[in-house]
């Protein structure tokens, strides 16, 4: 019996005064189905009540049903499918009557070395989900489109709908062929030098388990787990300090050797030997944020629009727009004022995710031994100046940007990208919308 009495991350509060209005229940039974692999097919749980309430419910019933759930719509774990046999981890459960009739048989011997060991992970599956209705595929069996395989549905009527939504150019009839390009182009996905580039660009991917085995469990790495919740990092001191994984060394706040001067890195390996990273070192994940900024500022910017191109110009003010995670990880922006240390940069930070408390504030990045962030000051050219605004692109008043850039891929799907459009053409403003953050072996 496990209760569940923790609040906010820190040591278990005793669960005789809960907060009021929030009662506490205990969960007497949590019950797993998995594949011969580990592969989570389908879980539920039975609550006892309000602590102190006991729950009477008969496991049996609630078992098979979970059971023939999990074979018809796995929870990420692959086709429908059904077990030649079954083990079983209770020996109180008493199943076999009832394993009879859907044709699988029950293991004689109990399971056994199965549990929650120290490094145990739940692996983190996609789960898939129709592209119309959102239902996943544990609630019904979801099949990709033919063609493009780039959309998955439920239903031909759901399929049918997508093909025909109004506008034209909304529906899947106008993009299928597309997509189908995109999909073509997915292999080049892996396209990266790390040795770990193959393991995280899988379809099996298991991100729980990559980050546990490599001691990525604090700081900006919780927040790329489902068992943890993001972190901002701190804010003085070594910004990377929250990159660093459990018995690891935090990545240094300035290499001893600068950039040289007038030239930049075009690709992550080159990126990494002037740091000294091993390739099979991760912080590339986290650190794609402000690389992404790089490459546009040094590689593309100058190409399209040679007006920005900072051989020439020392200074860019730049829109995040539509800011996401990007925000949970803002000291490692630093990493732009250690790569560009003659230019001076501001980035405004916009979004309905940013904290309320921050709109309207600005903060400078900085240059000294112990970096962090100070409220910002009258002058400080050649520094990194941070600002945030909590709404939505088209309703910001701000200085006119010479960039704007959007990680967030989505961010097409939202209705406030509509209003922003005219914002854009408007103000003729240079727009960058990084087709996949982490780049290829050619560039950061």
């Amino acid at each position: 019996t496990e209760q569940a009495g923790a609040h906010g991350g820190g040591r278990p509060t005793r669960p005789s005064s809960p907060p009021l209005g929030h009662p506490l229940w205990r969960v007497d039974r949590l019950l797993l189905v998995t594949d011969e692999h580990g592969s989570i097919m389908g879980f539920d749980f039975l609550l006892g009540g309000p602590l102190g309430v006991a729950g009477q419910e008969p496991l049996e019933a609630r078992a098979i049903a979970l059971l023939c759930q999990s074979m018809t719509c796995p929870l990420g774990a692959g086709e429908p499918r059904r077990p030649k046999q079954l083990t079983v981890g209770d020996p109180a459960l008493s199943l076999e009557p009832l394993l009879s009739r859907l044709g699988v048989k029950l293991s004689e011997g109990p399971l056994r070395g199965w549990g929650p060991r120290p490094a145990f992970t739940f692996p983190s599956t996609r789960v898939p989900a129709c592209h119309v209705c959102k239902r996943h595929s544990f609630e019904a069996h979801v099949a990709a489109c033919q063609h493009c395989r780039a959309v998955l549905y439920c239903s031909e009527r759901c399929r049918t709908l997508d093909w025909n939504r109004s506008p034209e150019d909304v529906g899947h009839r106008f993009w299928c062929q597309r997509m189908a390009g995109y999909m073509s182009r997915a292999p080049e996905l892996a396209d990266l030098p790390f040795t770990f580039a193959a393991e995280a660009t899988s379809e099996t991917f298991n991100k729980e388990g990559f980050l546990s085995a490599r001691g990525l469990t604090r700081g900006y790495w919780a927040g790329e787990s489902m068992l943890g919740g993001g972190t901002r990092g701190a804010r003085h001191g070594n910004p990377f300090e929250a990159l660093r994984p459990e018995g690891g060394v935090a990545l240094q706040a300035a290499p001893p050797e600068p950039p040289t001067a007038r030239t930049f890195f075009g690709s992550w390996k080159e990126y990494y030997q002037w740091r000294g990273l091993s390739l099979s070192a991760p912080p590339a994940v986290i650190l794609t944020y402000p690389l992404t900024l790089y490459y546009i500022i040094t590689q593309l910017a100058p190409q399209d629009f040679p007006e920005l191109n900072i051989l020439n110009k020392q200074s860019l003010k730049i829109h995040v727009v539509e800011t996401g995670k990007e925000f949970g990880v803002l000291m490692v922006f630093w990493e732009l004022s250690v790569l560009l240390p003659h230019v001076s940069l501001e980035l405004l930070l916009v979004g309905d995710l940013v904290p309320p408390e921050l709109d309207g504030q600005q903060f400078l990045l900085q240059r000294d031994v112990s970096p962090g962030l100070a409220p910002r000051s009258k002058g400080g050219r050649r520094e990194l100046q941070l600002g945030f605004s909590a709404r939505p692109y088209h309703l910001l008043q701000a200085p006119k940007a010479d960039l704007v850039i959007a990680f967030n891929s989505g961010l097409a799907l939202k209705e406030t990208w509509r209003s922003s459009l005219p914002r854009l053409q408007v103000r003729r403003l240079h727009a960058a919308r990084p087709a996949r953050p982490c780049g290829g072996e050619e560039h950061p």
